[in-house]
């Protein structure tokens, strides 16, 4: 839920919300994104190894590259 949050606002707007500076709102998005892919990449791979049937084309994608698409992967260059 956090990740939605942080992600509807920009930088500036919840950096006045919370009294801190846009660069370092940036620091913490990037930490918690960083967190949850972690979490989720673990996830996808516990059911690989239990239900390999169960996931998705994007799913069996983000495991073998490490991003939910080939444009993400072309951005991160």
């Amino acid at each position: 839920m956090y990740y939605v949050v942080v992600r509807s606002y920009s930088t500036l707007q919840y950096a006045e919300l919370n009294g801190k500076t846009d660069r370092n709102v940036r620091g913490v998005r990037k930490t918690a994104i960083k967190q949850i892919r972690k979490k989720y990449k673990a996830a996808l791979e516990t059911r690989l190894l239990h239900l390999p049937w169960t996931l998705t084309l994007d799913e069996k994608y983000y495991l073998e590259n490490g991003v939910r698409n080939k444009d993400e992967k072309n951005s991160k260059k």
